[in-house]
C-alpha cells in the first residue's frame, strides 16, 4: 500500500502553554490602556452587549428591531415584549453579553483549540448582526469587522491566528471586568439622550435600588467569567499532560 503525502496540509499548532496564556493576559490588559488599541474590544463589546439585549428578546419570545453602534461605542437596542419576564430577560442578557462571549471565544481557544473557527464563529455573528443594523455607521462598522476578521480566518498562518484569537478572547473579558461601572448607574447617556440605564430598568420592573441588582449581575459576569477561563485553563493544562 502507498502512502501520500500532502505537503500543504500542516497540523495545527499546540496550545499555548499556561505561561503564555496568562503572560498573553497581562500584554493585552496593558495594551487596552492605550486608547487607540482598545477600540476594538469597545467596538466588539458594545455590540455584543445590544446583541445581547436582542437574543434576549428573541430567546423568550419577543421581537429584536433594531441595533445601533454609535461612533462613541455607546449603543442601543431596540426589542419589542409583552411582559415582565421578557424585559428582564432583554436586560440581563445585555448586560451579560460581553462575558458570555469572551467565555465563548475563550473555551473555543484555550479549552478546544478551535482558535480559526472562533474567528468564524464572531465573523458570522457580526454577518447575522446586519438583519438588524439601525444605520449606516452600524452596518459600515459592521460589515468592517466582518471583512477583517473573515480574512484572518482565510489568509492569515496558523500561529498567527493562535495569538489574534486569544487577544481577542481575553480582550472581551478583561474589557467586560473593567466596565463594570456601568452596572450601577440609575440612567445613561446615549448619542446625547438620557436613557434609564439596564440596572435602572430593572430597578422600575423588580423593585428595590438600581445598584443592588447591578451589583447582583456584575457577581454573575464574574463567576461566569472567572469559571470559564479557569476551566478552559484547566482542560489545557489535561490536554498538554496526556499528550506528554
Amino acid at each position: 500500500m502507498s502512502v501520500i503525502k500532502f505537503k500543504n496540509i500542516k497540523p495545527l499548532p499546540t496550545r499555548l502553554p499556561a505561561t503564555q496564556f496568562w503572560g498573553l493576559c497581562f500584554i493585552v490588559w496593558m495594551l487596552l490602556q492605550v486608547p487607540l488599541m482598545r477600540t476594538p474590544i469597545m467596538f466588539i463589546s458594545t455590540w455584543a452587549h445590544e446583541l445581547g439585549h436582542g437574543l434576549g428578546a428573541v430567546f423568550t419570545g419577543g421581537t429584536f428591531k433594531e441595533l445601533t453602534v454609535f461612533p462613541n461605542f455607546s449603543g442601543l437596542a431596540l426589542t419589542a415584549t409583552t411582559n415582565d419576564f421578557q424585559r428582564t430577560m432583554v436586560l440581563v442578557l445585555g448586560l451579560l453579553g460581553p462575558s458570555l462571549l469572551g467565555v465563548l471565544m475563550i473555551i473555543f481557544t484555550r479549552a478546544l483549540n478551535w482558535y480559526r473557527v472562533a474567528i468564524v464563529v464572531l465573523a458570522l455573528l457580526l454577518t447575522m448582526s446586519q438583519i438588524w443594523a439601525a444605520d449606516s455607521f452600524t452596518r459600515l462598522a459592521l460589515g468592517g469587522g466582518t471583512i477583517i476578521l473573515a480574512a484572518i480566518a482565510w489568509k492569515v498562518p496558523n500561529q498567527a491566528v493562535l495569538y489574534i484569537s486569544h487577544i481577542i478572547a481575553i480582550g472581551l473579558c478583561l474589557n467586560a471586568l473593567t466596565g463594570f461601572g456601568y452596572f450601577f448607574i440609575g440612567n445613561a447617556e446615549i448619542a446625547g439622550s438620557l436613557y434609564r440605564s439596564d440596572a435602572g430598568a430593572l430597578s422600575d420592573i423588580l423593585g428595590g435600588p438600581h445598584w443592588m441588582w447591578g451589583g447582583l449581575v456584575a457577581a454573575l459576569s464574574v463567576v461566569i467569567l472567572f469559571a470559564g477561563v479557569v476551566l478552559s485553563d484547566k482542560w489545557a493544562r489535561r490536554k498538554a499532560a496526556l499528550r506528554r
